[in-house]
Parts: structure tokens; C-alpha cells; sequence
């Protein structure tokens, strides 16, 4: 079927896909959630998303919060509610004793687990126009814990990381790269064609003293804000903003509702696709005992300071250790949301995964080595940012092309991360803890192995055992007139 086009009146561009179309190999969403350690790793029992569905107990897509829906045209309307049904609002429901919700301190960084059915380890044969990244995890942080009124226009693209986007109710605290880097399914009967889990297994099993041949679940992995008072639930609204792009090789997906005329010659968005999850924390005293032998950075803090620290040591047991790298930089992905003078998504590639495909439009599988990131997991630490908005910042210099680069390096904007002015002293070693990332802030007033997933992309997470088409135009948004003038564009600029 031929795709409506906006005319010179102003018509909505919208396409209509049949019925229960969808890409994805299997579902994804939020399903653990805990502690991170300064060491990067996780600590003390596991918490669990919002109304906790275990897998399996009822059909998938009852469970997965896709916007826009299947069965209907593929554009993102203005009363598309922000989470599924029974994420909504918060209530003795929501939680129980064998899934409760995660108890934290402020300052606390904490690792949300999901597992990739196949987005990561099989994307390129089954998914070759996705972004390279395998979409962009937006979080989200609010103590509105109630979002029965909540749109997905509300919150995403509109919450800033200074807190002032949108309705002033939310910030944007991170974003992540989908694949982060090291998460990969087992290797199924058929094989690995593509072979990036056969990458990942001996890359992550030559230095884990555990084995990873079951497969590694993801992580988003973010810093509560050390402004949230105790007592307080923290809500953490997950984004997966996963678009099919018109051409392959796009790094990361747009951060913008609108679309680019193809005769601007820029990547564009085809079919806009968003999951979500909610997850929500309980704030308890830095020194609280039930946080165990790892307590708040904010314990025993001297002069009414916060003490940020992230000490991450070497991980030899990959199912209980956060990611480096996100720890340390809340925006592998930069966006203007983030405040940091960006115009448009971009990104260091050297944050990237699979670097090696990016500008690349028909790769050669099984993909060579020079494609991926090594593990970085145990280098000198960058500098750190903290999730306290508002952040000053200063550019930092781009990086130079990563080796074993192929495709177009030139079309893409390489803006990296940068940090607040305050004084960080960096050290880093291969034996925990001593390796630190140090920065004193004032306060602001304001796992797991899944078990193998199937080919078809079904799987658990396991609790483990923690240390203590292409239109002339496009858009998806289902506006009246009237808002989107109100609408910046421009936003798509690679």
C-alpha cells in the first residue's frame, strides 16, 4: 500500500502496515533491577520492574508496551500512554515479597537488567535497517509516581537532563546504547551466521572465571540522583526508541519525532517503533543496614557534601557486574536533551559496539573481529559525570577514527560526553577496589545469566548469587496543526 505524504496543505504523512506486522525477534522490557557496588558490582538481592510478569505465565504481548501498536498505521498519536496498563500507577499491587522493589540510597548506581531475544545477537540478517547501536535506552527519573496521565509525548524527547523540558515533572538521567556492549543469547542449533555471539563468548570467557556459553542479559545501568529525599519511590521510566531506518549503517536512531525529506540526503526514519518499562526504587538512609556491607556514597559524608565514587575494578564474573562505561558516562549517546549543546543524536563510535558497521549497507558475515569494541571493561576509567542536573560542561575533543573503522567515519558527528568543572583524580587498578573515579558534590535541593533463550527469542532471567519505506516526507507524530508548530525541526542533522 502506497504511504499517505504531507501535500502542500499540510496533509499528515502516515503509513498504514498490515496487521500484527513487527520485526523483532522476540520482546524485550525491564525484569530486574540492583545495586551496583563502586566497583561495579551487584550487590544484595535483586528488585524487579513494576507489576513483574514472570516470563511465560501470559502471552508476551500482553506483558511488552509498544508504541505505535500493531494493527494500526505506524505514527505515534498524541494519547499514546507512556507505559502498559498495569505499569501505570503505583500501588500495593505493584510490588511483593518475592518481587519487591528495589531498596537504594541517593547517589546509588544501579543496573536494570532485560534480556535481547535476538536484537543484539541476530539483528543485521533479520533487522538489517535498524541503527547499529540496536536502538537508543532513554531513562527517565521522576518522583510523580503515578502516570495514568502520562503520554509518551509527555516524557520522551521532552524531560531534559536540567529537569526543565517538558512539564518540570522529570529528567532525563542516561542514555544507552541498546546493546551494551557485552549481552548476547546462547548460540542456537542453526548457528551463529552472524557471529557476534561467538565474539562475545570468547572475548568476555577468556577473563571470567565463570562460564558465559548460556548467554549474558543486558543492562542500562544508572546513578540515582543524590537530590532525592529518603523515604521518597523514585520512578524510572526505560525507553527503548528502536526506529527502522531507510537505509543500514545509521549509528544511532534520531532523537526527534520528525523525519528528514530523503532529498536532504540524511538517514531518516521509516517505521518509529518505542518500548517501554517502569521500574521504581525505594530511597532508605545511606546507612541504613538493609543496604548490607555496601552502603550509600553519601554515608558518612563530612561538610554536608555527596561523595560520588565509582571504583571499578576488573569483573571476573560478568552475570554480576555493571559496564564500565556507563557508569562513568551517563550519555553514550548525546542528545539535546542532555543539555550538553549537541543539535542532534550523535556518537563517539569508540561507545558503539559494533562499530564496524556503521555506513556499512551489506556487510560479509560472520562479521571479522576488527567490527567490534575490544573489553575495555578494566581501563583507566574517563572522567565521570554525575546525575545531578544542572550540569556545567565544556566540550571535550573527538576522538580519532577507532582501528579497523570501515564505511563512512566522515558522515558521522562524533560528540563526546563531558563532565562537570569540578576537581576528578583517576587511578585505576586490575584488583578491586583500588581503582577510583573521585569527585566531591554538593547536594542539590531540588544477575544474571538468562537462562538460553530459544531462537524464537523466548528466556528468563535468573536470580543469581549477588556479591555481598520511504515517503516523500515523513512524520509520526499525529498532531493538530496548532502543536506542531510549536515543534523545533532540524533535529535529524547526522
Amino acid at each position: 500500500m502506497k504511504p499517505y505524504v504531507r501535500s502542500a496543505s499540510g496533509l499528515l504523512a502516515a503509513s498504514l502496515l498490515p496487521f500484527f506486522c513487527g520485526t523483532a525477534v522476540g520482546h524485550s522490557w525491564p525484569e530486574q533491577t540492583f545495586r551496583l557496588a563502586p566497583n561495579g558490582t551487584m550487590v544484595g538481592a535483586p528488585g524487579f520492574e513494576r507489576s513483574h510478569v514472570v516470563r511465560g505465565e501470559r502471552p508476551e504481548d500482553s506483558i511488552v508496551w509498544l508504541i505505535p501498536p500493531n494493527g494500526r498505521e505506524k505514527v505515534i498519536q498524541p494519547d499514546d500512554k507512556i507505559a502498559r496498563p498495569d505499569q501505570r500507577a503505583l500501588n500495593e499491587g505493584s510490588y511483593s515479597e518475592k518481587f519487591p522493589m528495589l531498596k537504594v540510597a541517593a547517589g546509588d548506581f544501579v543496573a536494570i537488567k532485560y534480556l535481547e531475544n535476538g536484537h543484539v545477537s541476530r539483528p543485521e540478517l533479520s533487522n538489517p535497517t535498524k541503527p547499529v547501536n540496536r536502538g537508543t535506552v532513554y531513562l527517565y527519573g521522576t518522583t510523580e509516581n503515578d502516570l495514568s496521565n502520562y503520554n509518551m509525548v509527555d516524557i520522551h524527547l521532552k524531560w531534559t537532563a536540567d529537569g526543565n523540558g517538558g512539564d518540570k515533572k522529570g529528567r532525563l538521567l542516561a542514555t544507552r546504547n541498546y546493546d551494551d556492549g557485552q549481552c548476547h543469547e546462547a548460540i542456537p542449533v542453526t548457528g551463529d551466521p552472524e557471529g557476534i555471539t561467538t565474539h562475545r563468548q570468547a572475548m568476555i570467557g577468556a577473563n571470567a572465571d565463570e562460564p558465559v556459553n548460556g548467554g549474558l542479559s543486558c543492562q542500562s545501568d544508572v546513578q540515582i540522583p543524590f537530590d532525592i529525599p529518603t523515604g521518597q519511590v523514585f520512578t524510572v521510566i526505560w525507553v527503548w526508541d528502536w526506529p527502522t531506518m531507510n537505509v543500514a549503517g545509521v549509528p544511532v536512531p534520531p532523537a526527534s519525532y520528525d523525519a528528514n525529506s530523503p532529498d536532504s540526503g540524511k538517514p531518516y526514519v521509516t517505521v518509529p517503533e518505542l518500548y517501554t518499562g517502569v521500574v521504581d526504587f525505594q530511597l532508605v538512609d545511606p546507612c541504613d543496614d538493609v543496604l548490607g556491607d555496601v552502603k550509600g556514597p553519601s554515608c558518612g559524608a563530612k561538610n554536608g557534601q555527596n561523595k560520588n565514587v565509582v571504583k571499578f575494578a576488573k569483573q571476573r564474573r560478568p552475570t554480576v557486574a555493571g559496564i564500565r562505561a556507563q557508569m562513568l558516562k551517563p550519555f553514550l549517546v548525546d542528545v539535546p536533551q542532555a543539555g550538553a549543546g549537541a543539535t542532534a543524536a550523535t556518537a563517539n563510535p569508540t561507545d558503539i559496539p559494533v562499530f564496524g558497521l556503521i555506513g556499512v549497507e551489506a556487510p560479509q558475515f560472520p562479521l571479522p573481529p576488527a567490527f567490534f569494541q575490544p573489553d575495555n571493561q578494566d581501563e583507566s576509567p574517563a572522567a565521570p559525570q554525575p546525575s545531578e542536573p544542572p550540569a556545567p560542561s565544556a566540550p571535550a575533543p573527538s576522538p580519532t577514527t577507532p582501528p579497523g573503522f570501515v564505511g563512512r567515519p566522515d558522515k558521522i558527528l562524533t560528540v563526546t560526553v563531558t563532565v562537570p568543572a569540578t576537581t576528578v583524580t583517576v587511578t585505576q587498578s586490575d584488583t578491586a577496589p583500588t581503582g577510583t573515579a573521585t569527585q566531591s558534590l554538593p547536594s542539590s535541593t531540588g544477575n544474571a545469566a538468562p537462562s538460553s533463550p530459544s531462537p524464537s527469542g523466548t528466556g528468563s532471567l535468573a536470580t543469581p548469587t549477588a556479591s555481598t519505506d520511504a515517503p516523500k516526507v515523513a512524520r509520526f507524530l499525529a498532531f493538530p496543526k496548532a502543536i506542531r508548530a510549536r515543534r523545533a525541526p532540524g533535529q535529524w542533522n547526522y
